[in-house]
């Protein structure tokens, strides 16, 4: 396994005086990079509307077709609950002390995601060597789609940008019935190598994904007395959406024409420094609209969340806006786009990743992709 590192930065200071300056806003304000009351609120205003759904649900007022709604409104506030929540632990970024982190992070578990592989698939790998193929696993994760200029192109995905959205609608039953187990066979997370799995952990994993099968769907189908054929196809139809809203937020912000990827040399060097890199290869989305960052956790702000992961998702609109001033006067591209022009640039790119070897303005690829 290759160690990759990032060239440190050589004749910018971009990085230490964003940090200067991000350091300066919370001190001036006088408030915390962790949670707050808003962060709380936000929290336990969608698991009651979670829990709200879920009642409905059990509470044998709605049947056959009224049930499918109620399936979809369910795993959609569940999941922004938890990507609201449970990400932040993963990060660190709920609170100074690192037992609550610890306990929030475990609602990975309690909804289908077991958190040990998230945090070494997202933190380690894609945190720490995002865009960079080989060792960002988000990009390389994929036989049917080419989501890099480095994986071997397939005829078949000439039309990927079709299919894509198909594939994502099934990205979250992927993740909880099939992801899951097939990284307790992997060791390699980016730089990381793990040779053996904890015990704890693969523990933890079986029976918490018990406790969601059975929350999810054993327990629904009792109260309901429904078949077993249509509780799995409510089951199925509310991760169809669920699949849909997070991959939609989650890919196009590293996969459009604007974002940039990087191969290492032989001995591993990233020639950019990282601060500078994780702002070219992210493309932000309605970065200053309250209501998008309320309803994907942040996620929409995802420069800021690149460059400072340990600082709570409430605080990134005002530091997107300290991170688009301080790249302006470094000369460092810094884009943020509608939701529905980064939707058109990501299915364009599609297109032309399946279509051209090299798509990109990074000769590095020219060979590599060939």
């Amino acid at each position: 396994m290759q160690k990759v590192k990032f060239q440190q930065a050589e004749s910018t200071d971009f990085f230490k005086v964003l940090n200067q300056r991000v350091e300066a806003y919370f001190k001036t304000n006088g408030i915390t990079r962790k949670s707050n009351f808003h962060f709380v609120f936000k929290n336990l205003f969608f698991l009651v509307l979670a829990l709200a759904f879920y009642a409905l649900i059990l509470s044998k007022q709605f049947s056959g077709w009224q049930l499918y709604p109620l399936f979809i409104f369910f795993g959609l506030f569940i999941t922004i609950f938890l990507f609201s929540i449970a990400h932040d632990a993963s990060h660190n970024a709920v609170s100074e002390k690192n037992w609550i982190n610890r306990f929030f992070a475990y609602t990975w578990n309690m909804l289908g995601v077991t958190c040990y592989f998230w945090e070494l698939k997202h933190n380690v790998a894609h945190h720490g060597f995002t865009n960079v193929p080989g060792k960002d696993d988000d990009i390389d994760q994929s036989k049917l789609l080419r989501l890099n200029p480095n994986a071997k192109r397939k005829w078949f995905q000439r039309v990927q940008h079709f299919y894509a959205p198909f594939l994502y609608a099934l990205l979250s039953i992927n993740i909880i019935y099939i992801r899951d187990f097939q990284l307790l066979l992997q060791q390699n997370f980016g730089n990381k190598k793990v040779e053996k799995h904890p015990l704890r952990e693969v523990i933890i994993l079986f029976v918490t994904k018990a406790v969601f099968i059975f929350y999810m769907i054993v327990f629904p189908k009792m109260v309901l007395g429904i078949s077993w054929g249509e509780i799995l196809l409510l089951h199925f139809m509310m991760h169809l959406a669920i699949g849909l809203f997070i991959g939609f937020i989650l890919v196009p912000v590293h996969v459009t024409n604007e974002s940039e990827y990087r191969l290492p040399d032989e001995k591993g060097v990233v020639h950019n420094d990282w601060g500078r890199h994780q702002i070219e290869a992210t493309v932000d989305f309605a970065a200053e609209n309250y209501v998008v960052n309320w309803l994907t956790g942040g996620l929409n702000t995802h420069v800021a969340h690149h460059l400072f992961p340990h600082i709570n998702h409430i605080h990134y609109v005002p530091l997107t806006k300290i991170i688009k001033q301080t790249a302006e006067e470094f000369d460092i591209p810094y884009r943020n786009r509608s939701l529905v022009n980064i939707l058109v640039e990501h299915m364009r790119f599609l297109k032309a990743l399946g279509r051209e070897n090299n798509p990109t303005s990074n000769p590095d690829f020219n060979v590599k992709a060939a």
